[in-house]
């Protein structure tokens, strides 16, 4: 039987009209469906972690954005009995956008019915040695672990999550379908206040990088991030390694020169955008930095590691 898992708040309630169209075709096609909603009492991640710690084969269908996904991934108990089947509903989409999903509801559903596994894509781990608020207060030297399907980024990408977060106008352009002026009015915004930091990035624990300016470095598992932006244009979530973009010695003028360019994935072509190829980074600066996975903000470090998992999300798609 599948098991529906959705958020019904997601997407001003439009998560919830797509699975109510999505209960019609899959009573119609005489596939079984069990559905569990999210709510403040219960995370996607709670009930994921539940369905998925039985010991039996199931196939998951996640209704919701990429955060979904991201508390999905988190949840996941026994990654070789798991079939995840997902049909976006969010405002930026990023991983679908990766993936090449149809945008037939229908033609979705009848992959999940089937229950074929079509891709086997790499999980991503984000590692935080050492916790700060925001006010860069240690709180915890306690690793904490976090998953990732897309990517996790520390600094300047990440502060922009949490400024979305916080943003009252993030729900109405959602409501409008215009999710992604969130991020690039709040991008424009924190390029003035984001800090530069003086780092030190370890990849397979043989070669250093040292950037005296960073603006920002992401973990990249797919090619999108941010709703749409192709941060790394040969980023592969099959190939068991991760995009290691950073971004160092980049004045205001050169991000504004170069921020139109961040959607086509010419960006990398600028003076001061390295990326390199890793399955295990080390990343310490010398000032804590924001952090988010898959756009989902988790504090503040500035000692982290980022790897590619041993396991494997197998997606029915």
């Amino acid at each position: 039987m599948i098991k529906a898992v959705v958020n019904p708040a997601g997407a001003n309630g439009g998560t919830l009209k797509t699975w109510q169209k999505a209960q019609s075709i899959l009573k119609e096609k005489g596939a079984g469906c069990e559905v569990h909603f999210s709510s403040m009492d219960e995370s996607i991640t709670e009930i994921v972690r539940n369905i998925t710690s039985k010991g039996e084969d199931v196939t998951v269908l996640l209704l919701g954005g990429d955060g979904t996904m991201n508390e999905a991934v988190n949840g996941i108990q026994d990654f070789e009995k798991t079939k995840v089947g997902y049909v976006p509903c969010g405002s930026g989409n990023d991983l679908a956008k990766a993936l090449g999903f149809s945008r037939d509801l229908e033609t979705l559903l009848d992959s999940v019915i089937a229950g074929r596994t079509v891709r086997t894509l790499d999980v991503g781990e984000l590692i935080v040695h050492k916790s700060y608020d925001p006010d860069r207060n240690v709180i915890s030297v306690s690793d904490m672990v976090r998953r990732f399907n897309i990517s996790c980024g520390m600094g300047f990408d990440a502060e922009i999550c949490a400024h979305v977060e916080s943003s009252a106008t993030k729900k109405i352009l959602n409501a409008i379908h215009m999710g992604k002026l969130s991020y690039i009015a709040q991008a424009l915004r924190v390029i003035f206040m984001a800090p530069r930091a003086d780092a030190s990035i370890t990849l397979d624990g043989e070669k250093t990088i040292r950037l005296e300016q960073l603006l920002f470095t992401c973990g990249m598992n797919s090619r999108y991030e941010g709703g749409g932006f192709m941060f790394a244009p040969k980023a592969d979530p099959t190939d068991g390694i991760l995009d290691l973009v950073a971004a160092d010695h980049l004045s205001r003028f050169d991000f504004f020169r170069m921020f139109p360019y961040a959607y086509s994935g010419s960006h990398v072509n600028f003076r001061g955008v390295t990326i390199e190829t890793c399955r295990e980074a080390q990343i310490r600066t010398d000032i804590p930095l924001w952090l988010h996975t898959d756009g989902e903000v988790i504090g503040m470090s500035d000692d982290v590691t980022i790897r590619i998992s041993d396991k494997k999300m197998k997606m029915v798609i």
